[in-house]
């Protein structure tokens, strides 16, 4: 009987590495691992220069997936991996935002808010009829509504420029009423319940309807807004404060930063809207406080200052 052959060694080199444990946290341990056992086996004319190589490209990998992982929706309150997603976020906006294609000039001391059409939305609150006219469930219970009819003045104009500028639009109506949700309402056509004939949505832009009075906690803005690489938002709409305040504060609380559009916001008193203005903004510009552009909690500025900027960015 034949004795039995034994099955050829592995050509295939493999390296181990012996590292500490903040080394394998980071997949470096595992990283040169892998890019030395391929430099044995390919054997470059040029070691050194390969490994560099194969070091940025496996860096570069690592980055994008971070990224990537870093900027999808958050996940359910109270999950374990919606506290590793908030650090991690947290740690990009601790980096700064970025330049952007041009930068808007803010209130407050050298404040500017960057600007491109690749991860920047604006985000209209509440454009409906039931609150910009007196025939409105709402507008009816008042007297004058010269100042949210002065909003959406500024409302139309913004939506022209950033509709020209290429960027990303995004609408929301509210079935909240005070107390009251008229979720039957939705998706019915009402007049009053619609947004308003000046401030339709074009086709592919977004639509939320929502029961709270932010845009985000019970609608699926945020991920329509990441599926579409959007990180930061201009706002506008009414009630300053209400919805477009709320909205803000669950915006900067999933780490989008914030620039408020002051005469493109409108409540039913202009007091109301000074006072929602100074909540948001004053925290933002004060020295010693924390200063992450629009993130504390939003920064603030006026139509024709983005008009202008996104004039620029062409």
């Amino acid at each position: 009987m034949a004795p039995k052959k034994r099955p050829a060694a592995s050509t295939k080199a493999s390296i181990t590495i012996s590292g500490g444990t903040f080394l394998k946290k980071h997949g470096i341990q595992d990283a040169l691992q892998t890019i030395l056992s391929e430099l044995e086996d390919s054997k470059p004319s040029d070691p050194w220069t390969s490994l560099k190589a194969a070091l940025e490209e496996k860096s570069s990998k690592k980055a994008k997936m971070d990224e990537e992982v870093c900027w999808t929706a958050f996940p359910s309150p109270g999950d374990v991996v919606w506290r590793e997603a908030a650090k991690a976020r947290s740690e990009v906006a601790a980096k700064g935002p970025g330049a952007g294609a041009a930068s808007i000039v803010c209130n407050g001391q050298d404040r500017t808010f960057p600007v491109d059409p690749k991860d920047t939305a604006l985000v209209l609150i509440d454009m409906q009829t039931d609150f910009l006219e007196s025939t409105g469930r709402v507008g009816q219970h008042y007297k004058d509504l010269t100042s949210v009819q002065s909003g959406m003045d500024g409302c139309e104009r913004l939506l022209a420029a950033c509709r020209n500028a290429g960027l990303t639009i995004a609408h929301s109506r509210s079935h909240r009423y005070g107390s009251v949700v008229r979720d039957d309402l939705v998706g019915t056509a009402d007049e009053g319940y619609e947004l308003h004939p000046r401030m339709r949505a074009r086709e592919g832009e977004i639509v939320v309807d929502k029961w709270t009075y932010g845009a985000f906690a019970s609608t699926y803005l945020e991920r329509e807004l990441r599926a579409r690489g959007v990180r930061r938002i201009l706002l506008c709409g009414v009630l300053t404060n209400v919805c477009v305040f709320a909205t803000a504060s669950q915006a900067v609380d999933r780490f989008i930063p914030v620039c408020l559009v002051e005469d493109a916001c409108a409540a039913f008193q202009t007091d109301w809207h000074q006072k929602a203005l100074t909540l948001i903004n004053e925290p933002q510009t004060q020295p010693g406080h924390k200063r992450g552009c629009g993130l504390y909690f939003g920064e603030v500025t006026q139509v024709e200052k983005v008009e202008a900027a996104l004039k620029d960015m062409k």
